[in-house]
């Protein structure tokens, strides 16, 4: 496998319910036939989207799985090949890391152009060849245009998946070119799951899920304070771009490592606002007029509405636009307080 992050690719378990709906709609289509040269699954970070393109993987390399689609069985030669990182025709393409052990900004050129020269060839075990490229928001667009004839031109057996966490910079030739896998998150399954994991309770689990967008691996951190300690830091500087304090740019650039997910987290920052209005009068935004926190969260869904809907307008500037918004109405507060 080339450029693989794992040195076991793991596999989705019998407690992951919410990726169950996904996987049979797979095994629909392969049992008929019908399976897709090219699968795009589109879903936040931490919500079990690379268990699922994992799982579908291996299933479909298992040698017990030659008729009829099922989990991968972990005892056959190809499964022990993937448990080895050794399986001649599956790849793997993320970001590289370079010599400094940071993980680069992109996914070249180069790294599509091997993976397609690869999945040309014929298969090494008389299977089927897949790939799976993760984060596919961060291909360049030369490495977009590379693998846009594959997806076009696939070959017999030949299986691209493809995970992004958002649509709005994946182009829409490649989402054309691919069917949509989607994931269904029940509140009611993932909160059950969450409580047998962690321990917490049904108020706890149900926050947790409120605060990362339904995103089950993300929500178990958020409990284990793994995630809750960056929250807690990220909202106190929120309350220093109200005060003026921290320009929203300086706010980008010290949570530039949460990427495509930082909406969620201001999301969950103006709805905190909200209830703290609405619990009392006597607090730090006691000023900020009724309507703002409520018409600023919205802006933050209907961004991500357009997100995955496809808009081209570009992520910081939008929600740099939100922040001025807040940064200006703090910038007036302290103006007439202060005359």
């Amino acid at each position: 496998m080339s450029n693989s992050s794992d040195e076991n690719l793991p596999t989705m378990q019998s407690n992951h319910r919410w990726l169950e709906d996904a996987f049979r709609q797979i095994k629909t289509s392969y049992d008929v036939g019908h399976l897709p040269h090219g699968l795009l699954v589109i879903a936040p970070e931490r919500s079990g989207k690379g268990l699922l393109a994992n799982t579908v993987a291996q299933s479909i390399l298992c040698e017990k799985s030659r008729q009829q689609l099922n989990m991968p069985c972990g005892s056959c030669k190809a499964c022990y090949l993937v448990k080895a990182n050794t399986h001649p025709d599956l790849s793997e393409i993320d970001r590289l890391v370079d010599n400094k052990g940071k993980q680069k900004q992109s996914i070249g050129i180069d790294q599509i152009r091997h993976l397609t020269n690869k999945l040309a060839e014929t298969s090494q075990l008389g299977g089927w060849r897949v790939a799976i490229i993760t984060s596919v928001e961060k291909m360049t667009r030369g490495a977009f245009n590379a693998i846009l004839k594959t997806l076009e031109e696939p070959g017999e057996q030949t299986l691209l998946l493809m995970l992004a966490s958002s649509s709005h910079q994946v182009p829409a030739t490649i989402r054309s070119r691919c069917q949509l896998l989607p994931i269904k998150f029940d509140q009611k399954q993932l909160v059950s799951w969450l409580i047998s994991e962690t321990g917490c309770d049904d108020v706890e689990a149900n926050e947790a899920l409120n605060n990362t967008f339904m995103a089950p691996f993300a929500a178990r951190d958020f409990i284990n304070n793994q995630s809750n300690k960056q929250l807690e830091s990220l909202f106190t500087d929120l309350d220093l771009v109200f005060k003026t304090q921290l320009t929203p740019l300086e706010l980008f650039d010290r949570y530039a490592s949460l990427d495509n997910q930082l909406w969620v987290q201001l999301a969950s920052y103006f709805r905190m606002v909200q209830l703290e209005k609405l619990k009392s009068q006597q607090n730090v935004y006691e000023k900020v007029p009724n309507e703002l926190p409520s018409k600023l969260y919205s802006q933050l869904l209907d961004y991500n509405r357009g997100q995955c809907a496809g808009s081209n307008l570009q992520t910081k500037l939008q929600l740099e636009a939100i922040l001025i918004q807040w940064f200006e109405i703090g910038r007036k507060i302290v103006h007439y307080s202060n005359r």
